[in-house]
């Protein structure tokens, strides 16, 4: 064994020992606390899901032990925190050391020291080229579902790719869509245990299997084992008694290349601080944040306008923009014409909403025509944002297509988290937005990033009559708690089509969606390298998740904020600056730094209006006299861009709002540029939105309900 794979052996065996060390002796794991009454325990037990190591499954390419040991680092900070809360330790109150288990102990060292590296804030670089990586351990837990919905399916023969990709266990929730009742009947090359309400069964390889699904959102779950490739299953239903026949079976055997997509890290080459002013070393620093390495910015279409927003999806997935006549009749059954459509290997469409409206429903119908010519589509979106409609669309979309894989975001509290977490799970939000294009010419790929979801909100002033498609959802226009609220949302996205940077993005999204499905982890998309070679480029696109990497994105941003010299220009509406962000603030202030914002400090119409607009007036009260507050104006249209533009050197364009709860709690991303010229072509952009704006009067009134309130903290954090 060569001297780096034993170090990686060595950490990896750690790990090891540190779960199966917290399955304790008798009964009682975790020790008692005094005047603890029961044992609650450890999360790190070894029959606990949650991200874990195999050392079998490392690769040994060169520098993967170094990808390793910072990814170990993760999940070790990952593991500290369940044990604290399944403990009560820590910054849960109790000191931990009170626990009288040496198991326990053990093994909070052990990930202590693991974790170690994550306190910094700058990992260090590491020995090493640039390059790209692939990574194939065995850590997370691989959960997808495949809908079933008799009356959607057609007789012709489908597929369904499950992902065993870096997954120690793989699940796949069969799930009914509709209501017909339907009978699985099949087998499969390897061995596969079945689990449903009446129990769970193994069926060995080769061996007939049956199940039904009796009513809507009935489901089983199927466990494949790892010699498992595939399964030929037949559905029957009233409607088919012969049999729609379908194929299931392993991704990463059957698509090679998409798995290589799945798989790649980057190794980014790092210049020497020493060598860079403030805001490059903020820009090209090391951190836990998920990145790419600096890239070549290129030319990126600049979507200002909500109709080239929406059209710059429609041509991405038809080829051609829909015309204004066409989209101003509001016809969501509208003729399209696919002609001019590329062919697409994968389609990736990330949205805080997918809605059953206009929108929804024209994007639907392109992917719906992708999908029956065989593209790979992954679509994901927010569960407790999604209406009945929404979902039954999505599903229907799924159950006709089982090459179209949907993930419903749903955050989970730890057992044992404090009760600000467990009311974090109804609003811990999917922030990401991406639609990512790979087509066969690769020319002709595409990918758009920005704030905008997938709602009529982002494409007309008022909502238009559905009333004629009863599958689809009448959104309209609303104040407070309501998912059925509608606002005109003035918007921003880039589109890029350079192939390199399109492929980058999507590989990037891919450590999303292959994420550990109980906590959501996902794993880094980079690593820093010492090397002579000089950064590629001057963009970097992060995805950030919070609750496991640390709150990096808030030090990242910070570390913006305190690099800033001269001159800092802000388009966002949301304006609830965490403590560390309003540090920031008043540093930059203190040495004379100007700092220009244009917001919208009224947001009646969005979700929780009135208190997120509690929340700006409190930023205007304490900062109105010290920064330049514009309040976005134009008729019936409320903000939603979130641009930061620092020294007219930088530029960040993101889904981040400036809010507690993007840094916190919400997933997130964004493309950050080190460019004058780029800054350059984004100054008009900055200047129409202030001419847009009015000055916002520094006399506000805050009802004393509103100040009690906010003065909780972990009540701010939801907003």
């Amino acid at each position: 064994m060569t001297g780096r794979a034993s170090i990686i052996s060595g950490l990896v065996g750690l790990v090891l020992i540190a779960l199966a060390g917290c399955a304790g002796t008798g009964g009682n794991a975790c020790g008692l606390l005094p005047g603890q009454k029961a044992c609650r325990q450890p999360a790190l037990a070894a029959s606990t899901p949650g991200p874990q190591v195999e050392a079998s499954q490392f690769f040994g390419d060169a520098g993967t032990g170094n990808y390793e040991r910072r990814f170990l680092a993760l999940l070790a900070h990952h593991q500290l925190g369940a044990m604290d809360r399944a403990n009560g330790t820590g910054p849960f109150g109790h000191d931990r050391h009170a626990i009288r288990n040496s198991d326990f102990q053990a093994s909070y060292r052990t990930m202590e020291q693991l974790a170690g590296p994550v306190g910094r804030t700058h990992p260090d670089p590491v020995a090493g080229g640039g390059g790209d990586g692939y990574f194939a351990a065995r850590w997370r837990e691989s959960r997808q579902t495949l809908y079933i919905d008799a009356a959607a399916r057609p007789l012709a023969a489908r597929t369904f790719d499950f992902s065993g990709l870096q997954a120690r266990s793989t699940e796949i929730v069969v799930r009914q869509a509709g209501r017909l009742s339907v009978e699985i009947v099949g087998s499969c090359d390897g061995a596969l245990a079945i689990k449903s309400g009446a129990g769970s069964r193994t069926i060995a390889a080769g061996a007939a299997f049956r199940l039904r699904l009796s009513g809507e959102d009935d489901a089983v779950s199927l466990f494949p084992s790892l010699g498992l490739n595939r399964c030929l299953v037949r559905i029957r239903s009233s409607l088919a008694p012969a049999g729609a026949p379908l194929t299931i079976q392993r991704e990463e055997t059957a698509d090679p290349a998409l798995a290589a997509l799945d798989s790649r890290y980057q190794r980014c080459p790092t210049p020497d601080a020493a060598d860079l002013d403030a805001l490059a070393r903020a820009f090209y620093a090391p951190r836990w944040l998920s990145q790419t390495c600096a890239m070549p910015i290129g030319e990126p279409g600049l979507l200002r306008k909500s109709r080239d927003g929406f059209n710059a999806k429609v041509e991405a997935l038809m080829g051609a923009p829909l015309p204004d006549a066409a989209i101003d009749k509001g016809d969501p059954e509208l003729p399209l014409d696919f002609s001019q459509a590329p062919r697409l290997k994968l389609i990736y469409l990330s949205s805080l909403e997918f809605k059953a409206d206009f929108s929804g429903r024209v994007i639907e119908r392109l992917i719906r025509h992708h999908a029956a010519l065989g593209t790979k589509v992954r679509i994901m979106v927010t569960d407790v944002l999604e209406r009945d409609k929404d979902d039954a669309m999505l599903h229907r979309l799924a159950a006709e297509f089982p090459n179209v894989e949907l993930q419903e975001y749903r955050w989970r509290a730890d057992p044992g988290a404090p009760i600000d977490e467990q009311i974090s799970q109804l609003h811990k939000v999917m922030h990401v937005k991406m639609l990512a294009t790979l087509a066969f010419d690769p020319g002709r790929s595409r990918a758009i990033i920005g704030g905008r979801n997938i709602h009529d909100g982002f494409l007309f002033h008022q909502p238009i009559d559905l009333s004629r498609y009863p599958n689809l959802e009448q959104y309209g226009k609303t104040d407070g708690f309501s998912l059925n609220y509608y606002s005109n949302w003035s918007d921003f996205d880039l589109e890029f089509t350079d192939p390199a940077t399109v492929e980058t993005l999507a590989a990037h999204l891919s450590t999303l969606w292959l994420r550990d499905a109980d906590t959501n982890m996902a794993r880094p998309f980079s690593i820093p390298v010492r090397s002579g070679r000089p950064p590629l480029g001057s963009a970097r696109h992060f995805i950030s998740i919070p609750y496991e990497d640390g709150h990096a994105l808030e030090d990242y941003f910070v570390e913006l904020i305190d690099a800033a010299q001269h001159h800092i220009q802000i388009v966002n509406p949301y304006l609830n600056l965490t403590p560390k962000l309003s540090l920031a603030f008043d540093r930059a202030l203190a040495r004379g730094v100007r700092i220009d914002i244009v917001g919208r400090i009224d947001l009646k119409g969005d979700i929780g209006g009135k208190f997120l607009t509690a929340l700006n007036k409190l930023f205007v009260e304490r900062y109105g006299d010290r920064i330049d507050i514009r309040e976005f104006k134009a008729p019936d249209v409320v903000l939603h861009s979130k641009i930061l533009m620092i020294d007219e050197r930088l530029v960040t364009i993101s889904s981040v709002n400036l809010n507690n709860r993007s840094f916190l709690h919400d997933s997130e991303n964004g493309m950050t540029v080190l460019d004058p010229a780029f800054y350059a072509r984004m100054k008009p952009v900055y200047d129409d939105y202030v001419a847009h704006s009015n000055p916002v009067s520094t006399r506000v009134t805050i009802p004393l309900a509103y100040r009690l309130l906010f003065d909780d903290g972990w009540v701010r954090q939801a907003f």
